[in-house]
Formats: structure tokens, sequence, C-alpha cells
């Protein structure tokens, strides 16, 4: 399958408080799309991961199964990034 990954930047300028509420609000949104728990379905719909790039620097990332699911925590991190 394939996977989508966001590189939401460095771990230190990474907004927590954002953060936190776009998962929120993606665990929200999916409950109401799928109607069906997180903990029923057989692969993760994400993963977190703080991830080295190229120069050493610790970066945070979230990985994704669809490309739907993706998308809407995009538009949930930058509305929560944008409020803070």
């Amino acid at each position: 399958m394939k996977e989508i990954i966001l590189d939401l930047g460095p771990v230190n300028a990474v907004d927590h408080t954002a953060f936190e509420q776009a998962i929120e609000r993606l665990a929200a949104w999916h409950e109401e799309r799928i109607q069906q728990g997180w903990q029923e379905r057989d692969a993760p719909d994400l993963m977190i991961k703080t991830v080295a790039d190229a120069a050493g620097e610790l970066r945070k990332a979230v990985i994704f199964q669809k490309q739907e699911w993706a998308s809407a925590f995009l538009g949930f991190w930058e509305n929560a990034a944008q409020a803070s």
C-alpha cells in the first residue's frame, strides 16, 4: 500500500498544541465518516514518527495510508497552526 508522508518540519519548531488539536479533529472526522473505531482496523490509519533528515536534524512526520486522510489532516493542521 502506498504511504503518504507529511513532513511537519523540525521537531523543535512544531507547535505541539496545534498538532494535538489537528490529531483530535482528525479522530473526530474519522469517527463521523467511517463509523468504525480506530482499534478495529487491520492496519494503522496513521503513524507519527520523528525522523532525521540528511543533515541530521530531527523532523516530525505523519504517515498515512490514504490520501483522503492525509488531506483532511493537512487541513486541520493548517487551521490549528493559523489559530495559535
